[in-house]
């Protein structure tokens, strides 16, 4: 790469705690580290530590160029990332099939990376085993994911799937519930029992679930609220009901 080509930000980490957590998790996944020139601190100097250790690239640069119109709060840290590897189905079942009482969180077609990586963010807090998105129909795992997520997204085995509706067909031939989330005429999830193996299902931001994937809920749960609102975000509501699920199980 030429010194004055501009990053693209899809294949960037930035940040202190996000780059040092990926490089912990996955140093394979970065292609190179670039550090501010005239940037100093510990936490730095553990990066460039691990970064030597791992044998990850680490590169001294002027400054960043990055294209795109928003700024970033790099903290004079980037990592250059390779395509983020997420487990095959087989994979990822084998996995699940591991846990005693796996629990999954299925993500039908969040589209903004802010909302994803928050949403990972809540994941990792709360246990989850793995987690599902559609190939086609995701915000993508990009830098931002990675960054919003605070470091998670190295850390939580994620599916990409080409189908759905299958793979949740799949799960439940395994033993595993499927709770689905919508916005009206579901069970409320303090009245719900989310005690055994489950998937969660959260819906994108417009539309919610899917209809041919609402088939495959066993359940349908909703978030009661004590005013007239149109919904939830899909993050906030991601992660009320995620950590109800782990306050029934004990966790």
């Amino acid at each position: 790469m030429n010194d004055n080509t501009p990053l693209n930000e899809d294949q960037l980490v930035w940040g202190i705690h996000p780059v040092y957590e990926l490089l912990a998790a996955r140093p394979r996944s970065i292609h190179e580290i670039l550090i501010e020139k005239g940037k100093t601190s510990r936490k730095l100097q553990d990066i460039i530590d691990l970064a030597r250790k791992e044998q990850v690239k680490v590169k001294f640069t002027p400054q960043f160029r990055i294209s795109g119109s928003r700024q970033m709060n790099h903290q004079g840290v980037i990592a250059r990332i390779m395509p983020f590897e997420t487990l095959q189905e087989e994979a990822f079942l084998a996995l699940l099939g591991q846990s005693k009482t796996p629990f999954v969180l299925a993500l039908d077609s969040i589209q903004d990376p802010h909302n994803l990586g928050a949403i990972i963010r809540s994941a990792s807090a709360a246990g989850v085993t793995g987690l599902i998105v559609p190939k086609d129909r995701s915000a993508p795992l990009s830098g931002t994911v990675a960054k919003i997520s605070a470091g998670a997204l190295a850390h939580l085995p994620v599916c990409q799937s080409t189908n759905f509706a299958r793979i949740l067909q799949k799960l439940k031939e395994q033993g595993i519930w499927i709770y689905g989330t919508i916005k009206d005429g579901g069970v409320s999830i303090y009245q719900t029992d989310f005690s055994g193996p489950l998937c969660l299902v959260i819906g994108g931001e417009e539309k919610g679930i899917r209809p041919l994937v609402q088939e495959q809920c066993d359940f349908k749960v909703t978030i009661p609220m004590q005013r007239e609102i149109d919904s939830l975000n899909a993050s906030v509501a991601a992660g009320v009901i995620m950590f109800e699920i782990i306050r029934q199980k004990g966790l």
